[in-house]
């Protein structure tokens, strides 16, 4: 490719003394560490020369700068001075605010820090197709070179100086870095896995321009970046962002999940909101219909996903999404207050009928309408007792854009669940870790357990089961449409009359007409990098060392 060839002639390494174009010239190092080449004048004055002008004396100009920190370096002729870290920030320009269109407009396309000339940082447009896929066949390339040994030692310290990169950043050649929202953070990850990019040769991280940034906070930089203008003064802005995730990030192992939602035959699964261009849903990146229905949506997940009220919520929302972070926040509260004093969310148990976990029905859902089927179950099984609103299926520790722990700060809410026992039995459950293979599962039971959602009250919720994986949610099958009298029709939920359910993953929604089931399992494990210092440690990083203090136990 015409955009590749430069980057690879100039990582050739040349032999000179092939050449008899060349005359290999001898290097001497100076007492300040630099290297200068011999005189190559004319033979005639060559001797004479040398002896009037010794190397040791320098031009004053140069005489207290000792060795140039460079980038490039013409006496290493086996690398050249190749970086050895390759930094690629894929940019969502649209995300939140905007504020990645800046990036995007820089004149360069990628460059080295001064601080950190062995690190080549390169920005790629996500939505971009072109732009997009020269960055995925870069990061080929260094995969390739990296996996063949073609790259400098990671290991490696030119310069005793004070800016160092971390000893966790300098085990991998490759690193990723999302900029934009949680929707696309999975966008990339999947656009990771299309491109066949080797997770165990790549570290994983983010810089956040969306709303709520659950996966930037769970690694703790922070809801958002602490300047408007992401560049700043002579790119100070940019600079410290990029710095401070090289020299205090720490490696922390991250679950992703597979999500497969389907439909009966009868029904669709359907992305919320009206069709646009505006570079935040992931079907968009896909190359598919944005608007569209599907018998089956497949994608990845890291965070969490709730079933019922946030997904209502974050349908309405999704109609009224404006490009600033803001104003989003503002159409959110608007669309919780709807639903809130005029709305009624229908219980989840009018959809769900069970989990199955290896073919195995660990957790019964009775039917809110049907009064006989609150009786015990013929298998046994636990058995829901309460019609909450919303399910709560989370993998981090962190929702509705804060750190809340929800699973560990639950105080109360056991008495859902009867009869419980493997996965819904408090006996077996391990503390929550993002890299456990396991998923906790928990209730909000009606409007005053959202209302205090709302106002971040966190002992409000009902702790369900841990659920390893692979698991199922199973729906019921539609109910074929009785007639009913018109006030009855007026007052029910249209939700449930339609038998439509609304879900929330990782800052995307969808509507589900006729459900027929949601299937869990874990892809993949990916290495991400937290923040770790004296200020921040981001959460994932300490379940990271919570797990490998439990693997030294055993």
């Amino acid at each position: 490719m015409p955009g590749l060839l430069n980057i690879e002639q100039s990582n050739k390494i040349h032999d000179v003394s092939t050449n008899p174009a060349f005359k290999v010239q001898e290097f001497e190092e100076t007492s300040t560490g630099s290297y200068f080449p011999k005189s190559t004048s004319s033979l005639l004055e060559d001797n004479q020369q040398q002896q009037l002008r010794p190397l040791e004396q320098r031009p004053t100009v140069l005489s207290d700068m000792g060795r140039l920190y460079t980038s490039v370096r013409f006496e290493d002729t086996k690398t050249e001075g190749r970086p050895s870290i390759y930094l690629f920030i894929f940019v969502n320009p649209l995300s939140g605010d905007c504020k990645g269109q800046d990036l995007l407009e820089l004149a360069i396309q990628h460059f080295r820090l001064r601080r950190f000339p062995q690190v080549q940082v390169e920005i790629h447009n996500i939505l971009d197709e072109k732009d997009r896929t020269l960055g995925f066949e870069r990061i080929q390339i260094v995969e390739t070179m990296a996996k063949s040994g073609k790259l400098p030692c990671l290991d490696e310290e030119e310069e005793d100086t004070e800016y160092k990169i971390g000893a966790t950043v300098r085990t991998r050649h490759i690193h990723v870095w999302s900029c934009g929202g949680d929707g696309t953070v999975m966008s990339l990850f999947e656009l990771l896995v299309e491109n066949h990019i080797d997770l165990d040769y790549m570290f994983f991280s983010c810089i956040p321009f969306g709303t709520g940034n659950d996966f930037s906070q769970v690694l703790g930089w922070g809801r958002t970046i602490p300047h408007k203008d992401i560049l700043g003064k002579r790119l100070q802005h940019l600079e410290t962002l990029i710095t401070e995730r090289l020299q205090k990030s720490e490696a922390a192992r991250l679950d992703v999940w597979e999500v497969e939602m389907s439909a009966c035959d009868s029904g669709y699964v359907r992305l919320a909101g009206p069709q646009r261009k505006d570079g935040h849903d992931v079907l968009e990146i896909d190359e598919r219909e944005q608007q569209g229905d599907y018998p089956s949506v497949t994608r990845k997940m890291c965070n969490y996903m709730s079933i019922g009220v946030q997904g209502y919520v974050g349908s309405g929302f999704e109609k009224h999404r404006a490009g600033n972070r803001f104003a989003n926040m503002m159409v959110y509260t608007c669309e919780s207050a709807k639903w809130v004093f005029w709305r009624r969310f229908p219980a989840v148990t009018n959809f769900i009928e069970k989990i199955i976990y290896n073919d195995k029905t660990v957790l019964m859902c009775p039917n809110p309408d049907d009064k006989k089927s609150n009786s015990s179950t013929s298998d046994n099984a636990p058995t829901m007792t309460k019609h909450p609103i919303d399910f709560v299926i989370q993998n981090i520790p962190h929702i509705w854009g804060r750190e809340v722990d929800l699973w560990g700060d639950a105080l109360s809410g056991l008495e859902v669940v009867d009869d419980r026992s493997g996965h819904t039995d408090p006996e077996n459950w391990k503390p929550q870790l993002a890299n456990d293979g396991k998923m906790e599962i928990m209730t909000i039971q009606d409007m005053t357990s959202y209302i205090k959602k709302l106002a971040n009250i966190r002992q409000h919720v009902s702790r369900v089961g841990q659920f390893e994986t692979p698991f199922e949610i199973v729906f019921r099958k539609p109910q074929a449409q009785t007639e009913k009298s018109w006030w009855r029709t007026c007052f029910e939920n249209k939700y449930k009359r339609d038998n439509v359910i609304c879900i929330m993953c990782d800052g995307e929604f969808y509507i589900i007409k006729d459900p027929k089931s949601l299937k869990f399992r874990r892809f993949a494990q990916v290495w991400t990098l937290g923040r770790h210092d004296e200020k921040v440690k981001g959460r994932l990083v300490q379940d990271e060392q919570v797990s490998q203090q439990q693997q030294q136990q055993q």
